[in-house]
């Protein structure tokens, strides 16, 4: 009896084609700054950068559960920070692209007539009792009594 490896799927990988986007779109956002982060000045024959290339199969794996969500990454590309982002850093932006922090809901509650005075007499008074404790305290300063 012959046992056999169960096969398990290929691990997900974000198509070339999208890195390659991705990446053109940093550069042309960043500029140099970013490419720069990958350089190893290996040149390939292709003429590509050795550190560049690793660099974007590096991205291709680890962003492959977004392959389904090219939103969020547009999402993320649109709306670029002011420093170019590593790797962690980008899958953080889109973490929070694709699960925005809830917005706290805005309870609308309106005092009555009752609540509102009750809340000017209390501010009223408070403002009271402040410029009683700084006239002291400025009659205090300058040896008088307080009257």
């Amino acid at each position: 009896m012959t046992t056999s490896e169960p096969s398990t799927p290929a691990p997900r990988r974000l198509p070339d084609s999208w890195v390659q986007r991705i990446f053109a779109t940093m550069q042309g956002h960043y500029g140099t700054r970013f490419l720069n982060m990958w350089k190893t000045g290996q040149v390939l024959p292709d003429g590509n950068d050795a550190g560049v290339v690793n660099a974007m199969h590096h991205w291709a794996e680890k962003l492959g559960g977004y392959a389904d969500r090219g939103d969020v990454i547009k999402k993320v590309l649109d709306n670029l920070p002011v420093e170019p982002p590593s790797l962690p850093q980008f899958q953080e932006l889109l973490r929070h692209a694709w699960f925005p922090p809830p917005v706290a809901g805005h309870l609308e509650r309106k005092m009555t007539a009752e609540e509102l005075e009750r809340n000017k007499r209390n501010a009223a008074e408070c403002m009271a009792k402040i410029k009683s404790m700084l006239k002291e305290k400025n009659a205090n300063l300058l040896g008088k009594p307080h009257q």
